[in-house]
C-alpha cells in the first residue's frame, strides 16, 4: 500500500490553523505522516500544533525552526522530513475536501507516469463565505486556466500560472530532482510544478477538493512565482541568477554520460521552470542557435499535461 504524508509550513497561523489540521487528520483515506515545520511564529500557533501532537503522537512530525527562514525554506526542510511514498502540500489556512487524498491518490496510481496531480480550488473569504466555485475559471487577479486539450497544455507550457502548492500531491521520487530548491527568488510552488512538467507527465483534476482561504494576514499570495521587484531595472539580474542556478542544479542531477555529451555539443537542456523566463527575456538569454532547443522542450511540455477523466 502507498504511504501518503503532508508538509505544512506554519507562521502566525492560529486563526484558521485548527480547521485545516481537521481537515487533514479526517480524510476518507488516512494519512501516515503530517510533517509540520513552524517558521518561528510569534502568536499562539505553536501552542496549537502540541495539542494536536498530543493527540496523534504517531501521525505528526513537528519541528521548529531556530530563526525565521521563509515559506520556500520552510517548506524544503518539511519535505525533507516526510518519508512517504506520496506527499501532499498544505497551506495553514485552507480547508481539504474529505475526499481529497483518496481522489488523488486514485488518480496517481490510474496514471504512474504523471507523478504529480494537482486539483481545482473553491475560494473562501476569511468568514469561510464562499467567493468564487473554481480558482481556475475565477480566481481574483489571475487569467482564466482552461482546463482541458491543447488550449490547457499551452497555457502550463509558457507556465502563465502556475500550479499552487496547496492543490498538488507527488511522487517522492520528485523529491530527488526538487531538493536543494534554488535559493533565487522563485516560489517553492513553482519549482516544484516546474520540476514535475519536465520530468513528468502531471495530471489536472478538474474539481474543487480544498478550499482557498483569501484574507489579509496571509503571509504568502496563491500560486506565488516570482518575488516582486518596485524597480524595474532589478528584474533582470535577478532572472539571470535564477537562470544559472537552475541549470546548475539541473545539470548537476544527470548521468555522467549527458554530462560529457551536453559538453561535447556546448548546451545545457533548457528547465521547464525556465520557460517562462525565456519567453520574456528570449534576447538575452536565448541565442538563435538554441531556437530548436527551446522549441522542443516548449512542445514536450505542452505534451505532459492530462486532464484526468478528458
Amino acid at each position: 500500500m502507498k504511504t501518503v504524508g503532508a508538509v505544512m509550513a506554519t507562521y502566525n497561523g492560529e486563526k484558521f490553523l485548527s480547521e485545516q489540521l481537521d481537515s487533514i487528520i479526517h480524510q476518507t483515506k488516512r494519512l501516515q505522516q503530517i510533517v509540520i515545520v513552524d517558521d518561528k511564529s510569534r502568536d499562539r500557533t505553536r501552542e496549537i500544533i502540541r495539542k494536536y501532537l498530543d493527540r496523534f503522537p504517531e501521525l505528526i512530525d513537528f519541528k521548529e525552526n531556530s530563526e525565521n527562514l521563509g515559506a520556500k525554506k520552510t517548506f524544503e526542510k518539511g519535505l525533507m522530513l516526510c518519508d512517504t511514498d506520496y506527499i501532499a502540500l498544505c497551506d495553514q489556512d485552507d480547508v481539504w475536501r474529505p475526499e481529497k487524498i483518496e481522489k488523488m491518490v486514485k488518480c496517481l496510481l490510474e496514471n504512474e507516469t504523471a507523478k504529480l496531480c494537482f486539483h481545482d480550488l473553491e475560494i473562501i473569504n476569511q468568514d469561510g463565505l464562499l467567493r468564487a466555485k473554481s480558482y481556475w475559471a475565477k480566481a481574483p487577479e489571475n487569467e482564466p486556466l482552461p482546463v482541458s486539450g491543447s488550449a490547457a497544455r499551452d497555457r502550463i507550457a509558457n507556465f502563465s500560472n502556475p500550479v499552487p502548492g496547496c492543490t498538488m500531491v507527488f511522487d517522492s521520487s520528485l523529491k530527488e530532482h526538487i531538493l536543494p530548491m534554488p535559493s533565487s527568488a522563485v516560489g517553492h510552488d513553482w519549482w516544484i510544478s516546474a520540476v514535475a512538467f519536465y520530468f513528468a507527465e502531471p495530471v489536472f483534476i478538474a474539481e474543487p477538493l480544498g478550499q482557498y482561504r483569501f484574507h489579509p494576514n496571509q503571509t504568502a499570495g496563491i500560486g506565488t512565482t516570482l518575488i516582486k521587484k518596485k524597480n524595474e531595472r532589478k528584474i533582470l539580474p535577478t532572472h539571470s541568477r535564477i537562470v544559472r542556478e537552475v541549470k546548475r542544479i539541473v545539470f548537476s542531477k544527470r548521468s555522467k554520460k549527458e554530462k560529457e555529451m551536453a559538453l561535447k555539443v556546448g548546451r545545457y537542456a533548457v528547465s521547464a521552470e525556465l520557460l517562462k523566463i525565456i519567453e520574456k527575456y528570449r534576447e538575452t538569454f536565448l541565442r538563435s542557435d538554441r531556437d530548436d532547443e527551446y522549441r522542443i522542450t516548449a512542445d514536450r511540455m505542452r505534451k505532459n499535461l492530462i486532464v484526468y477523466g478528458e
